[in-house]
């Protein structure tokens, strides 16, 4: 059907305006609320099989300086959850204050069906707690609700895996640091006043970031 048919058959009934109650409910939705630099954004994307072999690539990104970090492994357990962790801390040249994750085993024991969960703390929080950094994860189903990494995973994907024939973990590697390298220092953001990423953090924050060398 036609918009304009539509629109006609809408307003014969007198309903071509929102109600009230919807109109002003919307007016009272809150903003989300403002974070300082420190609050991070994880997930894991898995990349496809090279020579037989799987491997898996953590990503992170800062809420506010869209600072990002990336690493490689063949595993994900919730032992490589909690290096990972360990190498973004001592990647950001800042507190980390804040994490979000989804419940996946790397990051939370939260995935345990009712019958098996466990009051044991799982590696990933041992470092948060030691660190000083609150975890939050997203609800169940709701990959959305961490979308900022998404959006992320989903350039990765775009720039780095669906582009290239990988002929192992090292050239996986050298092309995923070359894009994050570009992603930091090259890539003009305009929700950063068009600046990039080390950019916006160098001129706000006074501090500024090394390139990836692998």
């Amino acid at each position: 059907m036609y918009p304009m048919k539509i629109y006609r058959c809408v307003s014969r009934y007198g309903l071509p305006v929102l109600p009230h109650e919807l109109l002003n409910a919307e007016r009272q939705i809150k903003k989300f609320r403002k974070y300082a630099r420190g609050f991070l954004h994880i997930d894991t994307v898995i990349a496809p099989k090279i020579k037989g072999k799987r491997y898996y690539i953590f990503t992170c990104i800062d809420r506010v300086t869209k600072i990002a970090f990336i690493w490689v492994t063949n595993r994900k357990t919730m032992e490589m959850g909690k290096t990972f962790l360990e190498k973004v801390i001592a990647f950001y040249p800042y507190p980390i204050r804040y994490i979000l994750t989804d419940n996946g085993p790397e990051f939370s024991y939260k995935f345990l069906p009712k019958n098996r969960q466990t009051k044991k703390e799982h590696p990933f929080d041992t470092v948060c707690k030691t660190n000083k950094i609150e975890h939050r994860t997203i609800k169940f189903r709701h990959p959305w609700t961490n979308g900022m990494v998404e959006r992320f995973n989903g350039k990765v994907k775009a720039k780095v895996i669906k582009r290239y024939l990988f002929e192992g973990k090292e050239d996986l590697e050298e092309k995923l640091i070359c894009y994050l390298n570009s992603y930091n220092f090259d890539v003009k953001l305009k929700q950063l006043e068009y600046k990039t990423p080390a950019g916006y953090l160098q001129s706000t924050y006074h501090h500024c970031i090394q390139r990836i060398v692998i």
